[in-house]
């Protein structure tokens, strides 16, 4: 069965009504917002029945010319997915534990063109059941 987390997390973070278009994947040539998996998830803890906790890693970026805003943007993210208290699966693939912001929004760059780049870093703490 396939982790459908990601897919969740972003139909979650557009509840928000942001201002730039969230996609999975790569950012756009305009202001936009990506969602996109990090290297470096790890095993919590181990169960019996073959089930773990994992910490998976997922990063927002931002491309955008307003420095201001994006900051704003990316605190009331953070904000937001803390608190969250359930994040459910559509195909049963994990259960939610919860979310912790590893890295609070960041400077990574400004490129030729003017337009500020922005991250975000969280980790997801899932139950993922095993497959029978």
């Amino acid at each position: 069965m396939t982790l459908d987390f990601i897919d969740r997390l972003k139909d979650e973070c557009q509840k928000l009504k942001l201002v730039y278009p969230l996609k999975i994947g790569q950012l756009d040539s305009a202001d936009s917002i990506a969602l996109y998996s990090l290297p470096g998830s790890k095993i919590i803890e181990s169960f019996y029945d073959g089930s773990v906790d994992k910490g998976l890693n997922y990063e927002f970026s931002i491309k955008t010319k307003d420095q201001k805003q994006t900051i704003l943007l990316l605190d009331s993210l953070s904000t937001y997915l803390q608190e969250k208290e359930d994040i459910p699966s559509q195909n049963n693939s994990y259960v939610f534990n919860e979310i912790t912001v590893v890295s609070e929004s960041y400077f990574v760059g400004k490129d030729e063109a003017g337009f500020f780049f922005y991250s975000l870093t969280i980790q997801a703490n899932l139950m993922i059941t095993r497959e029978e």
